[in-house]
């Protein structure tokens, strides 16, 4: 199923790698906000968001993760001419994994002690990652996205997609948390798309519970928000 149904068929609809970039922009420029408003030691509050952090770290990980592996080396080879184009992109993923790997370093201990010392580390560095992120991103959409369309067949871009889900989390409720994080700001079109790649068992616990599930972890993780 495509988003647009006048999209071609035979050629890759990149329109659906901005709807997980969409959820990934407002993820990270909510999560600086929310660690930095923590109290000190009120670990109950630390330990919620660390948990919520590391969900969609590791959802960005293995995004970048899987196009490192089956989207950049397609098109060094297929489009020689814009081989500074993905040393940019693998240099930009280069620079946010290393933020992902400070940020995983630093949340178990911070879930466990909340000082404000490790508290401000943390705020700043996503702070940084969501700069950086969206450096990415934009020039991604921007530049990469229409070779993607023009030069990857359509399973080598559904490759990455399937990668990412087979590599994500393995517990059920992270699972329908993640689909929740995709689902939240997605047009009914884009929320069509998404729900139908999903296999059939997941669309029903989607629907019978994972809505709420992320409706009260969304609640839970956002409830001191202020800007």
């Amino acid at each position: 199923m495509l988003i647009d149904p006048a999209a071609p068929p035979d050629k890759p609809e990149t329109a659906q790698m901005k709807v997980i970039h969409k959820a990934l922009r407002r993820e990270f420029r909510l999560l600086p906000v929310l660690v930095s408003q923590v109290a000190g030691h009120d670990t109950k509050r630390a330990g919620e968001l660390a948990r919520h952090a590391t969900l969609v770290l590791g959802m960005l990980h293995e995004h970048h993760e899987s196009e490192d592996t089956l989207v950049w080396p397609l098109l060094r080879q297929r489009v020689p001419l814009e081989k500074p184009l993905v040393e940019t992109m693998e240099a930009q993923h280069h620079v946010v994994a290393e933020l992902i790997a400070a940020l995983q370093e630093d949340l178990p201990a911070w879930s466990r002690g909340a000082d404000t010392q490790t508290r401000d580390r943390l705020a700043d560095c996503l702070r940084r990652l969501r700069v950086a992120l969206e450096e990415h991103l934009d020039l991604e959409e921007r530049a990469v996205l229409p070779l993607v369309h023009e030069h990857l067949t359509v399973p080598e871009w559904l490759a990455p997609q399937h990668a990412a889900l087979a590599n994500g989390p393995a517990g059920l409720t992270a699972k329908l948390l993640l689909a929740g994080v995709v689902l939240e700001d997605a047009t009914e079109r884009e929320q069509a798309w998404f729900l139908h790649s999903m296999p059939p068992p997941a669309r029903v616990l989607w629907r019978l519970f994972g809505k709420r599930v992320y409706a009260a972890r969304t609640a839970a993780v956002r409830r001191a928000v202020a800007a």
